[in-house]
């Protein structure tokens, strides 16, 4: 099962809550490459070790901060000096009233990074955090919502928000928030990151990698945040589904004192999994809810391959047929998309049976290495996520109920 799927659970890099780090840079090139490893399975040890952390967790992030604690006093969603700046150079976005827009938006801070000889952020220009939590919902319902029935302009749209957000976390680090507003802030960070790692995934000026270490963070400073005030089942769960090949990770999930149904849930797809199971894993993640099903999509494909590769090895007697359509149901995808993918493989689909032994299918394990940008099982979270397209923004917000058995998304 490891060769199969890549690196299997030791060469994974994602695990570790209280190995956290933000930069998508440092991510993947800064020394603390080697702490990720340690990070939710020492939570698990010693809750006291881990609450004395907290705060250098909360000083490696995007803010890249040093500075003592900032009490935020401004109420604006830009503040006064920077806005001052950006309509005198004509940096305003157009999604910010700039460019002529004729909608009545609102300029809101954007991200900067700090540098070296840059003086320290003020109280007068950093928000508080009511206004905080304000503008992620105002960027949420009035930015984002009304414009994700535009295809084309996903991107542009992206960007933005993703920007925007960033910065409102920044806020929070330099201003040492750690309460339940802190937490809905990072939730809603996760399921935007969750959503437009769905929607973006055919461009191909989306960096999957970028978007990905963003969520990973997101997520580890939610869960941290959740054990010194109530337990974040919802971010519990992505944070499994999403590292499923991290000992760390499955480490942690295990030792929590109490399970929520997510949790159990995940654990057991974890082991479908880790076991090489495919037949276990698709039927248990054809339940999951929308946001974790989104969650899921990497390890999703990674089965795929694995299940291909033992099926192309077990069935390579001599007129040896197997069904397409009974493959494609146990594999949860389509006829056709099943049978696309099985002919970019090399495996020969002929009279609605797959032909292992032909000598024109030389299927090779070393596709299964290769990058792939898109899930096999993108058609069917799609049909998914647009049942609900026109309430994503509530999606995101979590005050989204999808009425519809097991698909049902329940907020934390």
């Amino acid at each position: 099962m490891q060769s199969s799927r890549g690196k299997g659970r030791s060469g994974h890099r994602g695990g570790g809550v209280a190995a956290k780090y933000t930069d998508s840079t440092r991510h993947v090139q800064g020394a603390d490459r080697t702490r990720v490893g340690r990070g939710v399975a020492a939570k698990c040890t010693d809750s006291t070790r881990v609450e004395g952390r907290q705060v250098n967790v909360q000083g490696c992030t995007d803010s890249d901060c040093s500075a003592g604690t900032v009490v935020g006093r401004c109420t604006d969603f830009c503040p006064a000096s920077e806005l001052k700046l950006r309509v005198r150079e004509r940096l305003l976005h157009r999604y910010e009233g700039g460019g002529g827009s004729l909608d009545t938006l609102r300029p809101v801070k954007e991200y900067s990074r700090p540098a070296a000889g840059q003086a320290p952020p003020s109280s007068d220009t950093v928000r508080t955090p009511d206004t905080l939590l304000d503008c992620v919902r105002y960027l949420v319902r009035e930015v984002l919502g009304p414009r994700l029935g535009v295809k084309e302009g996903h991107l542009e749209l992206y960007d933005f928000v993703f920007d925007r957000l960033r910065a409102v976390r920044q806020d929070l680090v330099v201003q040492g928030v750690k309460d339940t507003t802190s937490e809905t802030i990072l939730s809603v960070c996760v399921r935007f990151h969750l959503l437009f790692g769905h929607l973006l995934v055919h461009h191909p000026s989306f960096s999957s990698h970028i978007n990905t270490s963003h969520q990973l963070e997101c997520v580890k400073s939610c869960l941290l945040l959740s054990s010194a005030t109530s337990h974040n089942h919802m971010m519990e769960a992505v944070y499994i589904l999403s590292n499923m090949d991290s000992p760390s990770a499955i480490s942690w999930a295990i030792m929590q004192p109490k399970h929520s149904p997510k949790l159990q849930l995940c654990l057991a797809i974890s082991e479908a999994y880790d076991q090489g199971n495919s037949v276990r894993f698709y039927r248990l993640v054809s339940t999951l809810p929308l946001l974790l099903l989104l969650a899921s999509a990497k390890y999703c494909q990674l089965m795929c391959d694995h299940a291909l590769s033992v099926y192309s090895k077990g069935y390579r007697a001599k007129n040896a047929r197997y069904p397409v359509s009974h493959l494609a149901t146990l594999l949860w995808l389509s006829p056709s998309s099943l049978s696309h993918m099985l002919s970019s493989k090399g495996i020969l689909v002929k009279e609605g049976s797959v032909w292992w032994a032909d000598k024109a299918s030389q299927y090779d394990d070393n596709t299964s290495n290769s990058s792939q940008s898109v899930s096999c099982h993108y058609e069917q979270m799609d049909c998914k996520v647009k049942e609900v397209k026109d309430q994503l923004d509530r999606l995101v917000l979590g005050d989204h109920q999808h009425k519809g058995g097991v698909d049902k998304f329940v907020t934390e």
